[in-house]
């Protein structure tokens, strides 16, 4: 088969088959957590005050976020310099934040199903103060819960959830299933005083297990350390790091490699934690690394890295338990099957600036050049399918 056919057997699959984002992004509105906290913390209630050039999120005085998602496919008209960082409220298209109109506008790219993550919200994880973050949460998740109920065949949401407090994370986790949502989102770098290889989120690692719930780490969600109050909040808002986005893995493989390195997967073998937007090409060689440390080099961790069969290696819990969802990662494609494909999972990030819409099939008939059709319908339907319970519909997109 030549490269060509094969580019067109991609195309095909793509323009005959309904896609299912396991990224997409809400915006949230500005009264969303409006009587939706405590009554002793309803005055701290995030806020949204007109800024330069936009509207921006504020929490106790403290910057949370500026509005994204106003410009959606700037990127396919616009220069990097010369696209909008920064929005009014009013400027939100209103299928950022309205259930009806997000499932239209989403058929228009293709796609029949959608993940949904927060936009200001993943900045939460970085509020140091443990009984806000939490009802902060809780709020969101109840407002999400209202957005998918639209259409919960479709729409399918993913809670945040705060581990501070594991009694706490385990309580939100049931909850979250309660009121319909499909996922949960911990941090992707829990602070340094209770790492993911703590015995203390057995609990919480159970419970997601019994409910069938999978755990997202996603981008833009490190926890602060708690104990050193506002000043690690506001820390990471001033003089960003331009190289961060470029590093953004590097606390995915710590976490997962925490959470492989002590058993955790062998303890809970019906676990499933993902790994969102974070793209793929680090996969490979983190793996091998993940085996050559552990059967090369000598213990010095104690009982073996608490992995109890003599026979594991970590990286097989990868392709076991781990899910990561990735954009438009060609060179992380070229690599899939030593990533593994049933383990891909594709996402468009709408309504982001940076998201693939609305081009999603044609962007992705060119990081797909190669794949096989089985291949490519598992990375854009059906593997995110399986892992959320959406199911197709019989017509064929137009």
């Amino acid at each position: 088969m030549t490269v060509a056919s094969e580019h067109d057997s991609v195309s095909e699959v793509l323009q005959g088959t309904w896609l299912f984002s396991s990224d997409s992004h809400i915006v949230e509105p500005p009264d969303l957590w409006e009587g939706r906290l405590p009554k002793h913390l309803a005055d701290r209630a995030p806020r949204v005050e007109a800024g330069d050039g936009g509207d921006f999120w504020y929490l106790d005085g403290h910057l949370l976020a500026s509005f994204a998602g106003a410009h959606v496919g700037q990127r396919f008209v616009k220069s990097t310099n010369e696209m909008d960082t920064v929005a009014h409220f009013e400027e939100i298209p209103l299928a950022a934040y309205t259930p009806s109109r997000y499932l239209l506008e989403n058929e228009l790219d293709g796609v029949w199903g959608a993940v949904i993550y927060p936009t200001a919200g993943l900045v939460l994880f970085n509020v140091p103060e443990g009984e806000l973050l939490t009802a902060l949460m809780k709020g969101y998740n109840d407002w999400l819960a209202e957005f998918c109920s639209e259409d919960p065949s479709r729409l399918k949401g993913v809670a945040m959830v705060n581990i501070d407090d594991v009694d706490d994370g385990i309580a939100e986790l049931e909850r979250a299933r309660e009121i319909g949502l499909s996922g949960a989102m911990i941090t992707s770098a829990p602070p340094s005083w209770q790492p993911y290889f703590s015995d203390a989120y057995d609990r919480f690692w159970a419970a997601a297990q019994d409910l069938d719930i999978p755990l997202s780490m996603h981008t833009s969600t490190e926890r602060c350390d708690p104990r050193l109050g506002w000043v690690a909040y506001d820390l990471p808002q001033k003089g960003a790091d331009p190289t961060w986005l470029l590093n953004r893995d590097a606390t995915m493989r710590a976490a997962l490699a925490n959470l492989m390195f002590t058993g955790v997967f062998e303890r809970f073998p019906r676990l499933k934690v993902g790994s969102i937007e974070n793209e793929l090409g680090w996969i490979p060689f983190f793996l091998d690394q993940l085996d050559f440390q552990y059967t090369q080099r000598a213990n010095r961790f104690g009982d073996r890295f608490r992995i109890k069969d003599p026979d594991a290696i970590p990286s097989q819990y990868w392709r076991s338990n781990c899910f990561a969802s990735f954009q438009e990662d060609a060179n992380g494609m070229r690599m899939r099957d030593l990533i593994g494909v049933e383990t891909l999972t594709w996402g468009s990030d709408y309504p982001h600036v940076e998201s693939t819409f609305p081009r999603s099939r044609e962007i992705l008939g060119r990081v797909f050049a190669g794949a096989a059709p089985d291949e490519v319908r598992m990375m854009t339907s059906t593997n995110t399918a399986r892992l959320y319970g959406f199911e197709a519909p019989d017509t064929v997109p137009s």
